[in-house]
């Protein structure tokens, strides 16, 4: 039963039980016109309790009335009154008068039941209801009425005829009503003026309530000024009403008061209306405006944050207030209807402006609460984007939505027509534009296509493109890629990107990109990049990153990384660790391998474990040690820094105490020593920068070495002390006039503290200015010359002999039984390769003034025979003109000496009376001795001169007979005898 019905028949019941006595009368009237009241009461079997106390002609009275039972009567009546008239056709009930009546019933099935009462009314007929004519006369006549929407309560006071001329006043009360369970009131009341004229019932009054609830909607004291008229069968009700409530609240929005009026019609149990409706105050409640917020809040960290909360803020401005106004229409009955509104316009404080489009109006219908609208709705100001909704004429659940693009912050979002359908689960499809901020940089033209049904994406794949996006110094122009969505991943690739970072060109790549869109992780596989051009060129392939991005702040990890930076000669390799970036800051911990990028690497690979990097305002700043990958040794501590903004950087290596012994050897961190020294001993410091322009690189370095021992294809070296500045550090080269003072080499021979000028050319060339050592009383000088580093080259040193005192340099060897006189020159060529090093064509001449040469040993071979004797009795005391040197041979192998010298006996030959013998007396000696025998033996094997028996006899064996006693003593051809 509809709420408006149920209304009528209760004002209807009113007015019936408010006559009840006269109903009672009336059905009575005959038995109480011939004083037959008790018996027709008991007759009906109907419990009665009742005084009368007055029967007359034309007036009947009873008091102290109790119908039904008597522990819970139906009807309970102070007095009642009866006026009767005698006419031509019998006895009629003229008036029936009451007071302090009290009746109870019940609403079963939409029909009142009064319990035994029921008895004393008509039986059912098909007979239409028609108003009794007679006068009544109540005071305080009230009804109680059970109904399945709550008890209601009634009283009323007044008289008149009841078809006619009734007049009096009805109190109704329903303290709380429940229509059905999702529609609820209490504290419902009305305060009515009844009246009737000719057999047409007037109602006007108050309908009141302290608050109702329906669907959703709440109402705080409403209220409606009825102005009615019915017919006696109820059958048609036009009324002229004016409602309004002081506060109404309906899905999280509230108004602070409502009025609406107009006409309303009921009839055959349908009824309509119309009029106008306005309300004030309108505006959202808490609820709404934090479910807003919670919804915003699920693009904290996204790009489009600060339009969430732009949209928060508008929502929340509602709050000032709005006024609305409308045109309604209600058409319907009990079960089901509409309600048509047009001409709807609300307006905030806050600017907020919504509308229905001209020509547009909205329908809602009861019970289901569906609604369409025929047109459109708009939406402008007060924070809200300018938006048009457009509904199709088939279903007000779909439709095209233009909105203007919102922007807020420095974020622009601007959306293609949008459209939309909730009919068979919500569906949405547009095209979104955004320019703003993302991962930390500005993104313009970001072009994303969205296309949602039932809550998740349309399709797997989407192409997704950009007009530019910058971050920091680096901007990328326009491109375009696929991306997919599956399993809550997002993955994406090849992708190839086209940038600047600075001045400087760039180029990302990579192969695949996946990423969690519920857990913000991510991976890249394949990773590509390229910066600056072809004579500059910065690479960096990384093999795989990972990490996880989460409101605004991303970590992981990389792996397989490496590159170069621009022109610098090194090749990084074997990059990896953890990454981090936050704030607009990235930060790198982990290890990489450096390697000289040269053909002919001058530097063997290092590596470090402790790399630091931080980027940050374009500036790159990088820390590490780097160490000898197998011994493990610390080489060097490395600071790096790069301006992004203009492409320049260093890198500083500090080099403290680096020591080369049993656990390092010079080989491990460059070839260029293998196979020219070994076994060193001591240590470096020093200092290391390398720059790098647009220009190109420059690298500088200075080291220094206080003791230093070695051994070189030369012999031992020690005590090499210096410094040497590297004006290229990278390629090695120094500028002129480097040098380094040596204690001592021994290549057989000591030669100590000298000093020796050098200079690093390019390609691995070593140019000897020259060098000096004092030796034997003269000087041994290093010739200038330019050696070949590379391991395979031939490199050539000769050394200038002068001023060699024979006589000092035989009292530094040791040569007890010899005694030498005179100065020697001479040049000694030296070769050295990966075979070792050896002299060609060394030579060394007395000068022209000669010298002496006295062997005093014993001979220990007595067969030495008669010319053996005599020449080694001829080298006790020779003065010799010519004295020449040649060696040739390996310096760590057999080293063939030549010896020649020639000169005359100084003292007689054997102290003999032999005739022969004196002829030798005062006659040149010619010697042409060679030796062959391990360099640093040979002068060993001289020391051994005190049994020269081994070699001479070897010498002059090739000799002839002795000549004749005239004959000349020596003969043309012995001069060339050896």
């Amino acid at each position: 039963m509809s709420v408006w019905r149920m209304i009528w028949r209760s004002l209807a019941v009113l007015i019936l039980l408010a006559l009840v006595a006269a109903v009672i009368a009336w059905a009575m009237r005959k038995d109480i016109a011939r004083n037959y009241a008790d018996a027709e009461i008991k007759r009906r079997g109907i419990p009665a309790r009742y005084q009368i106390t007055e029967i007359g002609p034309s007036r009947q009275r009873l008091e102290k009335i109790s119908l039904g039972d008597p522990a819970n009567p139906d009807l309970t009546a102070d007095w009642a009154e009866v006026i009767t008239a005698t006419g031509f056709w019998g006895v009629s009930v003229k008036m029936v008068r009451a007071g302090g009546v009290r009746l109870k019933g019940k609403l079963v099935d939409g029909r009142a039941t009064f319990g035994v009462l029921d008895k004393l009314l008509p039986p059912p007929s098909d007979e239409p209801f028609a108003l009794p004519d007679f006068r009544v006369e109540l005071s305080d006549a009230r009804v109680r009425l059970d109904t399945p929407y709550g008890p209601f309560g009634a009283r009323f006071d007044g008289g008149g005829n009841i078809a006619t001329s009734l007049k009096g006043k009805l109190a109704g009360l329903m303290p709380d009503a429940a229509f059905d369970p999702k529609c609820t009131a209490s504290g419902l009341s009305a305060y009515l003026d009844i009246s009737t004229a000719s057999r047409r019932i007037s109602a006007k009054g108050p309908v009141r309530a302290s608050s109702a609830n329906c669907a959703g909607v709440s109402v705080a004291f409403p209220q409606a000024q009825i102005d009615l008229v019915t017919d006696e069968r109820f059958a048609r009700v036009d009324s002229d009403i004016a409602a309004e409530t002081k506060l109404l609240r309906a899905s999280g929005t509230s108004l602070r008061a409502t009025r609406a009026n107009g006409r309303v019609t009921y009839a055959s149990g349908a009824f309509k209306a119309d009029g106008n409706a306005s309300v004030t105050g309108l505006s959202p409640d808490a609820t709404l405006i934090n479910k807003a917020a919670i919804l915003m809040r699920r693009a904290d960290g996204t790009p489009v944050a600060p339009l969430g909360e732009s949209l928060v803020e508008a929502i929340r401005a509602l709050k000032r207030g709005t006024n609305a106004q409308a045109r309604f229409s209600i058409d319907g009955n009990a079960k089901t209807g509409a309600v048509m509104l047009d001409g709807v316009a609300a307006q905030s404080a806050s600017g907020a402006v919504l509308r229905l489009m001209p020509q547009s109006s909205a329908k809602i219908i009861w019970p289901s609460g569906d609604y369409r609208i025929d047109g459109g709705v708009t939406l402008a100001g007060g924070g809200f984007p300018s938006t048009a909704v457009r509904f199709d004429k088939a279903s007000a659940l779909s439709g095209v939505a233009t909105i203007a693009p919102l922007s807020a912050a420095g974020t622009r979002l601007a959306l293609a027509p949008v459209r939309f359908s909730f009919a068979n689960g919500a569906s949405i499809a547009t095209t979104a534009l955004y320019d703003g901020t993302l991962g930390g940089g500005q993104v313009l033209g970001l072009l994303v296509p969205i296309a949602i049904r039932g809550g998740a994406l349309v399709g797997d794949c989407l192409t997704v493109g950009l007009s530019s996006y910058s971050i920091a110094n680096l901007a990328i122009t326009q491109l375009k890629t696929n991306v997919c969505l599956r399993g809550g991943q997002a993955t994406a690739g090849p992708l190839n990107i086209a940038a600047r970072l600075g001045d400087s060109p760039l180029s990302l790549a990579f192969k695949s990109a996946r990423y969690g869109t519920g857990t913000g992780a991510f991976v890249a596989d394949g990773l590509a990049v390229r910066l600056g051009d072809a004579k500059r060129l910065t690479t960096l392939d990384i093999a795989a990153i990972e990490g996880v991005y989460k409101n605004g702040v991303a970590n992981g990890r990389f792996s397989g990384a490496g590159g170069q930076i621009g022109n610098v000669p090194l090749l990084l390799s074997e990059i990896g660790g953890d990454w981090a970036f936050a704030k607009q800051i990235l930060t790198l911990k982990g290890g990489l391998r450096v390697a000289d990028a040269a053909k002919a690497p001058r530097y063997l690979p290092l590596v470090s474990n402790d790399v630091a990097l931080r980027l940050a305002d374009n500036k790159i700043i990088a820390t590490g040690t780097l160490t000898e990958p197998f011994t493990k040794t610390a080489i060097s501590n490395v600071t790096i820094t790069h301006d992004l903004t203009r492409s320049t950087g260093k890198a500083i290596l500090d080099v403290s105490n680096l020591t080369f012994g049993n656990a390092l050897q010079p080989e491990r961190l460059t070839s260029i020593t293998l196979g020219v020294i070994a076994n060193v001993q001591g240590s470096l410091t020093g200092r290391g920068e390398i720059n790098w322009t647009e220009n190109g690189v420059t690298s500088t370095g200075g080291f220094r070495t206080d003791n230093l021992d070695f051994a070189a294809a030369f012999g031992p070296v020690t005590g090499l002390k210096g410094e040497i500045a590297l004006s290229d550090l990278l390629g090695l080269t120094t500028p002129a006039g480097q040098s380094v003072t040596v204690g001592s080499i021994n290549p057989g021979i000591a030669v100590i503290d000298g000093t020796i000028r050098y200079r690093l050319l390019p390609d691995l060339k070593l140019e000897i200015e020259g060098g000096r050592w004092p030796f034997a009383g003269g000087e041994l000088i290093l010739v200038p010359s330019i050696l070949d580093l590379n391991q395979a080259a031939e490199r050539r040193l000769t050394f200038r002999v002068q001023g060699l005192d024979a006589a000092l340099f035989v009292q530094q060897m040791a040569f007890d039984n010899i005694a030498v006189t005179g100065k020697f020159d001479g040049l000694l060529p030296m070769v050295f390769d990966q075979n070792g090093g050896r002299i060609e064509g060394g030579v060394l001449t007395v000068r022209e003034s000669g010298g002496t040469l006295s062997y005093i040993g014993d001979v220990t071979n007595a067969d030495l025979g008669r010319f053996s004797k005599l020449a080694f009795d001829a080298l006790k005391s020779i003065r010799y003109k010519k004295l020449t040197l040649e060696l040739n041979g390996a310096l760590d192998g057999e080293m063939v000496t030549v010896v020649r010298f020639n000169g005359v006996n100084q003292l007689p030959l054997a102290q003999t009376k032999n005739f022969f013998l004196k002829q030798f007396n005062e006659i040149p000696f010619l010697f042409n001795i060679t030796i062959k025998a391990p360099f640093r033996g040979l002068f060993s094997m001289v020391r051994s001169f005190n049994d020269p028996s081994i070699f001479i006899p070897r010498g002059l064996q090739a000799l002839p007979p002795p000549p004749p006693p005239t004959p000349p003593v020596q003969t043309k051809e012995s001069e060339t005898v050896r």
